[in-house]
């Protein structure tokens, strides 16, 4: 479990994810489709692991769109979360 640091969040804010339960590889958009609500996905690239019809249907189903969060590591993620 990593501990993530929201740049949007007060200081000293954090949040605990497991990153390896974050979904890396969307291949179609019948795939995005099925991800259950609560479904994390991301990459360590800006996003740039998704093709922009994967990364449009992830949109559609999100309701804040891609977020950009550090590790206490250092290590920057770009995530979104599958909530509708």
């Amino acid at each position: 479990m990593d501990d993530f640091v929201s740049s949007s969040a007060g200081a000293g804010s954090a949040l605990s994810i497991d990153t390896s339960s974050i979904i890396r590889k969307l291949n179609s958009r019948a795939e995005v489709l099925a991800l259950p609500v609560g479904s994390v996905v991301g990459d360590t690239h800006g996003g740039l692991t998704f093709a922009d019809s994967i990364a449009a249907v992830l949109e559609s189903r999100s309701i804040a769109g891609w977020q950009d969060v550090r590790l206490a590591s250092g290590d920057v993620w770009t995530i979104i979360v599958v909530n509708r």
